[in-house]
């Protein structure tokens, strides 16, 4: 079992006071001392011009009640104030460290740069613009410690809009076999869920195909395969945020594609094999996602994934962007 350290429960800062919101984190980390005894988690997280987003999500993650953590930080060349905040908060709390690309590099490069500097023996994905729910990575550390032929754990996502409010979940399958099948035809855990076991996984297993942007973490984890099982909990660990400029809500044509090419290579060089009725899905897919306009093609993910709480804006002048809102219920 893993040790941790009780925490009280405190809402992220909302404003973007760097002061007050490092007041809230000191007050937060006088319950939270490092645990030397227990692994040391390596939390990678790119970062590019989400100065709005950037206090809540580093405060989740800093107030998680596993406290033996690095977060290592990559600024890929915001133009925002992303990496002041970065540097803001890393003289606050010494377990945040922080590298800034000399240009944008764009996330795959990001993430590999982070992947360089880590230290752990367990690997945790966040996102810049996402929330950390309590207790997460103390709960995937156990799962790791008592599973040791697992090599990836993730979770549950809260799906939200870009006012933190609900719009949907996303639900992923727990057991491994579920999720090797589902792999095949759509994202069967979520990246900034996951925690890997490094010991199981060389480490260019775990560098991200720049080419294959922004599915390169598909490719990854098809690789990831042969190193172990894949689980995810049944507890929610993230709150997902989409909203417009959001890398999700981009191209849906162009991202298919390279999906297509990467669940070829992952047949023909990582060993997977999904079956016939994988196979007849994925054929099915094409041909929605090549035939209908991309203005219906959020929409019918968003259905199949279970982020049914929102009504889409499409302008017709610019028909690559998405407006997520919520929808009040009567």
């Amino acid at each position: 079992m893993v040790e941790v350290i009780s925490t009280p429960i405190l809402s992220p800062p909302r404003s973007l006071n760097i002061a007050k919101d490092l007041a809230v984190m000191t007050e937060m980390n006088k319950y939270s001392n490092p645990l030397v005894s227990n692994p040391l988690v390596s939390i990678l997280l790119p970062v590019f011009n989400a100065e709005r987003y950037l206090h809540a999500s580093l405060t989740s993650t800093l107030t998680q009640n596993y406290t033996n953590i690095e977060v290592i930080c990559v600024d890929d060349g915001s133009t925002d104030s992303s990496l002041k905040i970065l540097k803001t908060f890393a003289k606050s709390d010494k377990r945040v460290k922080v590298y800034a690309n000399k240009k944008n590099s764009g996330i795959g490069y990001t993430a590999n740069k982070a992947l360089s500097h880590a230290k752990g023996e367990f690997i945790a994905r966040m996102d810049a613009d996402d929330i950390m729910l309590p207790g997460r990575i103390a709960k995937q550390v156990e799962f790791l410690q008592t599973n040791p032929d697992t090599v990836l754990v993730g979770g549950q996502c809260k799906v939200i809009n870009e006012n933190g409010e609900q719009i949907g979940e996303k639900r992923n399958p727990v057991a491994h076999n579920d999720i090797y099948k589902l792999m095949f035809t759509a994202m069967a855990v979520q990246n900034p869920t996951i925690m890997i076991n490094r010991k199981l996984v060389p480490q260019k297993a775990l560098k991200l195909d720049t080419k294959l942007h922004p599915v390169d973490d598909l490719d990854m984890l098809f690789k990831l395969f042969k190193f172990g099982k894949f689980a995810n909990l049944a507890d929610f660990v993230l709150q997902y945020r989409v909203y417009r400029g959001s890398s999700t809500m981009k191209n849906p044509k162009k991202s298919f594609l390279l999906t297509l090419k990467i669940r070829a290579r992952a047949i023909s060089e990582y060993g997977y094999r999904p079956t016939f009725q994988s196979m007849l899905t994925c054929l099915t897919q094409a041909v929605v996602v090549l035939t209908l306009p991309t203005s219906l093609l959020y929409t019918i993910y968003a259905h199949t994934r279970g982020i049914k709480k929102i009504s889409l804006s499409l302008p017709t002048f610019r028909p690559l962007v998405y407006t997520v809102r919520n929808e009040v219920s009567s």
